[in-house]
């Protein structure tokens, strides 16, 4: 008898196992963020957050396409709703798409199964509107508590960061205090951090063809994330 109880409890632990979601029993998370690669390859990644945005994103894109210049959009899937035809864009010519959450919340008022569950969201809007999976998660405001890095490894992303922050976002910033900014930090393996949906993002694209021209005439490449990534292989 009692070994029939134990074998009704054992089966019933396996059970509940099986159905617990990922987020309620998932490890402490044994990776960190990547903010940069470290290579003697003169490459550096551009990448945008916030979009799509319906005014300021084509005129990026535009600018990139002129330049025959790549980069990753961690975008978000609120945004990916209201403006899917951008979206399309994006992915259209040629250029990586990430993650970056469904809603744009403050990450530390939120418990690791809301982390997973926005992340799960924007995923859906970005499958829905371009066919595939991103690979790549850059939490808002980069925010990294335990409840963040336990969500993002249950959903299987890897966390990109950034090395070299200009702060477009900020109304004080203008296009060539941006440009400056970025010029005076980049170094070979560096992943920049710009943004193409929020406040200020017309210095942003103003910002932008003078960077691209800078730095490669200093014999830098752009490359998307994943192509940095490769480079440090």
């Amino acid at each position: 008898m009692r070994r029939g109880a134990l074998y009704v409890c054992l089966i019933a632990c396996l059970l509940s196992w099986d159905i617990l979601p990922a987020w309620a029993s998932s490890p402490t998370p044994l990776y960190e963020p990547i903010y940069r690669i470290d290579t003697q390859k003169k490459v550096v990644a551009l990448t945008f957050d916030d979009g799509p945005d319906a005014k300021y994103t084509p005129k990026i894109l535009e600018v990139l396409h002129r330049n025959k210049v790549l980069a990753t959009f961690f975008v978000l899937g609120s945004q990916v709703d209201k403006h899917p035809r951008v979206m399309q864009w994006i992915y259209k010519a040629g250029h990586e798409i990430g993650n970056h959450g469904y809603h744009h919340y403050d990450m530390n008022k939120l418990t690791e199964h809301e982390v997973y569950d926005d992340i799960k969201q924007g995923e859906r809007s970005i499958l829905k509107t371009t066919g595939i999976l991103a690979q790549y998660y850059r939490p808002p405001g980069g925010v990294m508590t335990h409840d963040v890095m336990n969500a993002v490894q249950s959903s299987g992303y890897d966390i990109i960061h950034w090395s070299v922050d200009p702060r477009d976002w900020s109304l004080a910033r203008t296009a060539s205090v941006i440009a400056k900014s970025v010029k005076s930090n980049v170094s070979s393996g560096d992943i920049i951090l710009f943004h193409d949906g929020g406040l200020n993002q017309r210095q942003t694209v103003a910002a932008l063809q003078e960077l691209i021209t800078d730095l490669r005439s200093q014999g830098y490449r752009f490359v998307t994330v994943s192509q940095l990534l490769d480079a440090a292989k």
